[in-house]
């Protein structure tokens, strides 16, 4: 059993064996005793501390969070110790070793801001394959003049490679291994490096200076740019954050009350397109549907929220192990809840397709006696018929015809629909269209009122094609239309029984 410390190493929280951490500390304490004091030796110390954190959390895993003492060994190893410092830095050992490649390293593309023109693409390109960053210069130009595609060549690599901000990530860049004698040259350069663009301008000739200026404007252009978006972006991040929050946590407040409310009313009164709930969910494994639904709208809405949590305080509170964790949680819910879903639509469908109320079905309707028919609602349908012998029917859903309303008044039948604010508690519940069919001969007077609408199919068509040229004039009285046998009716369904023929 090993006790164990956590510690901070560059901002970066780590849990370390206790011997570990004593070789740890005693190797920093013997680099800063080399480097001595001063902003230069406090520079290199910073990027050596910057690179063995790196290194370090490099060798930590979801299933290893701890820092051995092997770890530290590896480390040492790779870094140096404080002798091979003092032999390196300065003298020829570090060249020789760079001309015989033993420090080197795979390299790695980053943009070289340090030594850049625009955005360091260049630059990074010259590190990259180790060549001159002017000859990539030139061809970017001569990509220019042949055709252009040097710009949406330059933007995409621009987005493509990051920056090397780092001590390490310019090592890298230039294939250099972590040493601390690289280190510490990087660092006695880094000095001339900031000042580099204004020296190379100023050592210029005339004619290097006019054949630069428009690069040199390009580059003033985009730093400027870059400084604008570096005080812009933090605040379009808090702000986006807020509202995902804000929204995040109004979206769980509604999924969560809907849920429970649904979770305690399925016994309810309520209605879905004229069935009771209740009657729905008896067909299902209703209070797991409405978890598993939860959780699958639930899962994605607070990760939204602790997004909108971490842009506003600007650092990440979710590990990896957590997030894997809520992400096959919410993977679990959906997947099951899909397949109970489809599972039981049958059952659903079936349901719907046979329950009585929603049943086509026909009423015969007795016009002995009967002169002239009055229909009253926007749901009602006369169609004259081309047969001479159909009896006269009322068809449509059964909840229609149940709020069809028939009333005989001496010689005159009236259809009446009624009022609609019957279903007050049901969701997608409407009337459909009732047709009343009447034959041909029948010698009727048709009044229709309130949306009531008639369509005759006896009449000619080329009595209808006449008809839609006519202007239609609007009356506020109601419409009424003789239909005999053989007549000469215009086929015209007259909606809202509101308009008359000129």
């Amino acid at each position: 059993m090993e006790k164990t410390i956590s510690i901070t190493l560059n901002n970066q929280s780590f849990v370390i064996e206790e011997d570990a951490y004593n070789k740890l500390s005693d190797y920093l304490e013997n680099i800063k005793a080399h480097c001595g004091a001063g902003a230069d030796a406090a520079e290199v110390i910073a990027d050596i501390e910057n690179s063995m954190a790196e290194k370090l959390k490099s060798n930590l895993t979801p299933y290893k969070e701890v820092i051995t003492s092997a770890n530290v060994d590896a480390l040492i190893e790779i870094m140096g110790t404080a002798e091979d410092f003092d032999r390196e830095v300065g003298g020829a050992t570090a060249d020789n070793h760079a001309e015989d490649g033993e420090d080197k390293v795979e390299r790695k593309l980053y943009r070289d801001m340090d030594n850049a023109i625009i955005g360091g693409v260049a630059a990074g390109l010259g590190n990259y394959f180790d060549i001159d960053p002017v000859l990539i210069r030139v061809i970017f130009i001569a990509l220019i003049f042949a055709g252009g595609s040097a710009f949406p060549i330059y933007i995409l690599l621009w987005i493509a490679m990051p920056e090397a901000k780092t001590a390490h990530q310019k090592l890298e860049m230039k294939g250099q291994a972590p040493t601390l004698a690289a280190f510490k040259n990087l660092s006695k350069t880094g000095k001339k490096i900031q000042d580099n663009f204004k020296s190379r301008w100023q050592k210029r000739s005339a004619l290097g200076k006019i054949l630069t200026l428009p690069a040199v404007i390009i580059r003033g252009f985009f730093m400027g740019v870059k400084k604008i978006w570096s005080k812009v972006w933090p605040i379009i991040k808090f702000l986006f954050g807020l509202g995902l929050t804000i929204f995040s946590f109004v979206g769980l407040g509604l999924i969560g009350v809907g849920s429970l409310y649904m979770l305690l009313y399925n016994n309810s009164a309520y209605q879905l397109s004229f069935i009771p709930i209740s009657e729905l969910t008896s067909l299902l494994p209703y209070t797991w549907m409405i978890i598993l639904g939860f959780l699958s709208l639930a899962i994605p809405t607070a990760l939204m929220f602790i997004c909108g949590l971490s842009l506003i305080l600007r650092k990440n509170i979710l590990n990896l192990a957590m997030a894997g964790i809520i992400l096959g949680s919410w993977l679990f819910s959906g997947i099951f809840f899909c397949a109970l879903s489809l599972r039981y639509f049958p059952e659903i469908q079936h349901k719907f397709d046979s329950y009585p109320l929603l049943i086509q079905e026909e009423k015969a309707v007795d016009l002995k006696g009967v002169k002239e028919i009055e229909t009253n609602g926007h749901i009602i349908n006369v169609l004259v018929t081309k047969s001479t012998s159909t009896p006269a029917t009322l068809s449509g859903r059964t909840v229609d015809l149940n709020n069809i309303e028939m009333n005989r008044v001496g010689d005159k039948l009236i259809l009446t629909q009624k009022d609609e604010d019957a279903n007050k508690i049901c969701l997608n519940c409407h009337l459909d269209q009732v047709e009343l069919k009447l034959a041909t001969s029948s010698t009727l007077k048709i009044t229709t009122k309130n949306g009531a609408s008639i369509y005759d199919e006896t009449a000619p068509k080329e009595e209808e094609e006449e008809m839609e040229n006519e202007d239609i004039e609007e009356i506020n009285s109601d419409e009424i239309i003789p239909v005999k046998k053989a007549t000469s009716t215009t086929v015209k369904t007259i909606k809202h029984t509101e308009a008359k023929v000129k």
